[in-house]
């Protein structure tokens, strides 16, 4: 089958960009399907438009070539779950038919490249996973492989909309598969991404593209754009002539566009029946040749026939942070962004020697703790195992309220407590706002209170470097605190109470401070402190009213009722109540986690400040 001749703009781009020499061409084809015939391990397509795909995604470097189409069809053998989906699965229709994936099929100019349009949030993720809407591409892709010039020569344009997205589309794939995902289309897939923009945001895309950008090349990572709800920006990147009028174009329907593909797949059913017997046999795979599982500890590259061994490095999947949190970091926290990886294993390998306890490990997680512990290994192992032995000693204030319960909404909607919003790039402390008299005492308890916090404070970890790096601070007012309210803080309880918000919580608390106080409380404050540290206890400010609190916090941060710019307290409250849900499968994995007692020996036993004793009561 000969290759398809290419139009005159595409035919200027493949010599000019790609290196074609339209008379080596066959020679090179040929060359691929003997050396192809000479792999004891492969089985791999040999149309001569599939092999072009391929010379022209790697520019014609014949070496490369061949490495990325063993990989391709390698993957189907070492990584067979990115291609668990068949073509005549109905999942395939019922995908198509969401249009998460729309290859549109306009371009503005015979040279351009090809708009790829992704929404994954039409996606129910309960039902469809990642892998599986990456499978439906990957067949579509096939089709532009074998059709489309415009997307093999000029490449294509990534616009990923967010619109709907939940954390449970961004939890649907582990850091595992996120990584051998993006391995597989960098190395695997003969694709020149000219760009990526990314719309309509989600409050999840900064900490997944933190997470992706470390399996990146540096090229991809400076292709990326975030235009948020911004189209008429997008439109400076992606013509109008080209995108559906959804997307304020003048292009094909998003309908027409489905309907396409689903035409396609149908006309390519003895294509897709043929390529099922493709893939590898690595039991033959000669000791020479490049092993091309990306799941394993090493990574060979077949260079002139020579092997080059390089054992892959621990890579942290955590946030980068911004320069001056860096620097504030580096000088306050002692963190060594050299030791950090050392430091993060060094803390998953205590933890799984430690037969009572069983802990979250996510990376982003334990900085936290590193960095609230000023990374100071023991203090941090102290805190991380206090912070689990209290689910099982302390449920009461750890459990009474459970974040996967509808009445946990319920009682956070009261606005007892919220974390508030901090301008962007803000290097301040986060503020805690809790108001103790704004629950009815006959139907809650303080312990309530605490509740909402201990969760809001895991879901702030995970999204707020600002508040790992520079602490946190808690405004207390007393409004409307009653007789009944006070009643409550028994000394016992109070225990419970600082015990987890002072020496289990992974951030550092910075300082309290105390409004509209009643008379009667100074023996609450007295009680506390005797549990509280010294330092704790020179934080502890009193104030008369709003006035003067807000001449030590922040206006920009406090609420409108308190006399600052920071918005309306029911705005923030219903933000926190959305995070919730948001966050509830994350919630409900980590309700899994905690102690077994009956398990702990002698030699991890708590002995962490004013907490000294696993039983508290």
């Amino acid at each position: 089958m000969a290759v398809r001749p290419l139009c005159p703009a595409l035919a200027e781009i493949a010599r000019v960009e790609l290196n074609e020499d339209t008379e080596k061409l066959e020679e090179s084809i040929q060359y691929l399907k003997q050396w192809i015939e000479n792999q004891p391990h492969l089985r791999a397509r040999t149309d001569d438009q599939w092999l072009a795909a391929f010379l022209r995604g790697t520019k014609f470097r014949l070496e490369q070539t061949k490495s990325k189409m063993d990989l391709y069809f390698s993957l189907r053998s070492t990584a067979p779950y990115l291609h668990d989906v068949k073509y005549y699965e109905p999942k395939v229709i019922e995908i198509l038919n969401l249009g998460c994936t729309l290859i549109l099929q306009k371009t503005k100019n015979p040279g351009d490249p090809r708009v790829i349009i992704y929404r994954l949030g039409l996606c129910d993720p309960k039902k469809f996973s990642l892998i599986d809407i990456l499978s439906v591409f990957g067949f579509q892709e096939q089709i532009c492989f074998m059709e489309d010039d415009n997307f093999v020569v000029s490449g294509i344009i990534n616009v990923v909309d967010l619109t709907g997205s939940t954390l449970a589309h961004y939890t649907q794939a582990s850091i595992k598969q996120i990584r051998n995902i993006i391995r597989a289309n960098q190395e695997a897939v003969p694709l020149r991404i000219k760009s990526m923009h990314f719309i309509n945001s989600s409050p999840f895309l900064e900490t997944f593209l933190n997470i992706s950008k470390r399996f990146m090349s540096e090229k991809s990572k400076k292709r990326i754009m975030i235009h948020n709800k911004n189209i008429e920006s997008l439109h400076e990147y992606v013509p109008k002539e080209v995108l559906p009028e959804e997307y304020g174009g003048t292009g094909d329907s998003i309908q027409n566009c489905i309907d396409y593909w689903k035409k396609k797949m149908s006309d390519y059913s003895l294509f897709f029946e043929d390529d099922l017997k493709y893939g590898s046999d690595e039991s033959k795979r000669p000791r020479k040749a490049q092993s091309f599982s990306i799941d394993k500890n090493f990574k060979r590259l077949e260079l002139d026939n020579k092997i080059v061994v390089c054992k892959k490095k621990t890579i942290p999947m955590i946030r980068e942070l911004s320069p001056e949190l860096a620097k504030i970091a580096k000088n306050e926290l002692n963190e060594n962004p050299n030791q950090v990886a050392s430091d993060l294993q060094n803390l998953k390998d205590w933890i799984s020697k430690q037969a009572h306890l069983k802990a979250r490990t996510d990376d982003q997680w334990l900085i936290a703790l590193l960095r609230g512990c000023k990374f100071s290994l023991e203090r941090v192992k102290l805190k991380l195992d206090l912070f689990y032995t209290l689910r099982t000693t302390a449920p009461e204030v750890t459990l009474r309220l459970k974040p996967t319960e509808p009445h946990f909404l319920d009682f956070l909607r009261l606005g007892t407590c919220v974390i508030l919003p901090q301008p962007k790039n803000s290097l301040s402390p986060c503020v805690i706002l809790i108001r103790a008299g704004q629950y009815d005492p006959e139907k809650y308890n303080v312990a309530d209170v605490m509740c909402i916090l201990y969760y809001l404070v895991q879901i702030l970890v995970i999204e707020n470097d600002t508040a790992t790096v520079m602490g946190t601070v808690i405004a207390v007012d007393y409004q409307d605190v009653t007789l009944n309210h006070l009643m409550q803080a028994s000394p016992g309880l109070l225990k419970k109470l600082v015990a987890v918000s002072q020496d289990s919580l992974p951030l550092r608390l910075k300082g309290s401070h105390h409004v509209n106080v009643p008379s009667g409380i100074e023996i609450i404050f007295k009680l506390v402190s005797g549990f509280l540290g010294e330092k704790a206890k020179q934080r502890l400010k009193i104030y008369k009213n709003n006035d003067e609190l807000l001449s030590s916090l922040p206006k920009e941060i406090m609420p409108n009722e308190y006399g600052g710019t920071g918005g309306p307290l029911n705005d923030i409250i219903e933000y926190w109540a959305k995070k919730i849900v948001e966050y509830r499968p994350w919630m409900e994995q980590e309700m899994q986690f905690g102690t077994d007692e009956s398990k702990r020996t002698s030699n991890n036993m708590q002995n962490q400040g004013s907490f000294r004793k696993l039983d508290i009561d």
